[in-house]
């Protein structure tokens, strides 16, 4: 599994790397990074321009000085998955089936290794994934587990935004489905075995996680969810004051000591629970914003469900549905304009081609715009599911059109 593999290398001590002080022909270097990419300098460069961009988010999160950071944060990239498995057999035992960062007691030639999954959209969560954990290794290099994990997959759905070049945060939901069902669970049942109890979590070293690793995925990412997302600010404050307890020369397991010390000791473990509970069912899933959405449509509460929809495209915007149903909240709403703006997005993200079409021609008719109602409604006949409701509007048009 990706995951154990990171947990398993994440504290391997290697010896033996070269660390390179100028950008060679496969390089890039950055503020902060030094990158190595084996398909080129082009590819170097993005991948760097865009590491230097999660820098900065990764950052706005922790507060932390780059200025006691050593040296740039090393990265290196293979174009395929035999050069990245013969690059780390000369260093690490065994195989890889996912990035690997390796530390080492001198940071100048810790290193992060991946390679081109040949998806771009797991590459991308790969690599923040993993660079999260270099970024914070590389300024506490023995963090909490729980802290480290759970705010890797916390930022896993981000993106780069090459235009303006900046990392921009998107909520992951991938756990929560599985979190409200643990969760849901311990609190109806007080079945000890339902979670890992909050004052476990904080103290699990890589060997524990590897027992219960989804439900410590799950978990941690949950409650770093909670505690930087809850609109409690004495939540978010057990999140701020714990990271400043997190000290570079100090053990994980003092670290996460001093985090329970100093931030949860005061949170008795039951109203923790409870209140992350609570905030949980405020989290919507993608499939949960899409059906409350369509019941709020069809119930004619056209505010509710224009937010559930736009909520739903910021967890996912290459689904056409969201798009479809905003196109028909603004035709509701008499916002003819705006309204085919979401048809003809729908369209783009691979809704089917009749449906939008009789869409855009009912719109166009209501918005008095005869001729592109036609054309519209004309498309919309070669569609054997709208041939009769295209035809039917067309006739009605022709006949109003005769008087």
């Amino acid at each position: 599994m990706k995951k154990v593999a990171l947990l398993l290398a994440a504290l391997i001590g290697v010896s033996s790397l070269a660390y390179a002080q100028q950008a060679g022909p496969n390089e890039a270097l950055t503020a902060h990074y030094d990158v190595y990419a084996s398909a080129g300098a082009d590819q170097a460069k993005t991948i760097a321009n865009g590491m230097e961009a999660f820098f900065g988010l990764y950052n706005s999160f922790f507060h932390f000085d780059p200025s006691v950071l050593k040296s740039r944060l090393n990265v290196r990239i293979y174009a395929n998955r035999q050069e990245f498995d013969s690059y780390l057999a000369k260093i690490v035992p065994g195989t890889h089936d996912s990035f690997v960062y390796l530390q080492y007691q001198d940071p100048r030639r810790s290193v992060l290794v991946g390679y081109d999954t040949g998806s771009l959209a797991s590459f991308q969560m790969a690599l923040i994934h993993h660079g999260f954990v270099q970024f914070l290794r590389s300024f506490i290099p023995e963090p909490p587990l729980w802290l480290q994990e759970g705010c890797a997959v916390y930022f896993e759905a981000s993106e780069y935004d090459a235009a303006k070049n900046v990392a921009v945060f998107h909520p992951n939901l991938g756990w929560v489905a599985t979190l409200k069902q643990e969760v849901g669970a311990y609190l109806s049942s007080n079945d000890p075995n339902a979670i890992i109890p909050v004052d476990t979590l904080l103290t699990m070293d890589t060997a524990a996680a590897l027992k219960r690793l989804p439900a410590f995925y799950a978990e941690a990412w949950g409650l770093v969810s909670f505690l930087a997302d809850s609109k409690d600010s004495e939540y978010n404050r057990v999140l701020w004051d714990g990271i400043t307890a997190l000290q570079p020369n100090a053990t994980a397991a003092a670290n996460a000591a001093a985090m329970e010390a100093r931030a949860f000791s005061w949170v008795p473990d039951n109203q923790l629970l409870t209140a992350f509970a609570s905030y949980l069912d405020t989290v919507k899933t993608f499939p949960e914003l899409v059906n409350d959405g369509m019941r709020a449509y069809s119930a004619g509460d056209l505010a509710t469900a224009e937010a559930d929809f736009t909520q739903a495209v910021t967890l996912n915007r290459t689904n056409s549905i969201p798009y479809y149903y905003l196109g028909l909240v603004k035709y509701g709403q008499k916002d003819y304009y705006v309204a085919e703006h979401y048809f003809r997005t729908a369209l783009l993200m691979g809704a089917d081609r009749g449906l939008v079409d009789y869409a855009l021609g009912v719109n166009a008719f209501a918005d008095d715009r005869i001729d592109d109602a036609k054309s519209y409604l004309n498309e919309a006949t070669a569609s054997a599911n709208f041939k009769d409701k295209a035809d039917s509007l067309l006739k009605r048009i022709n006949g109003l059109s005769a008087q």
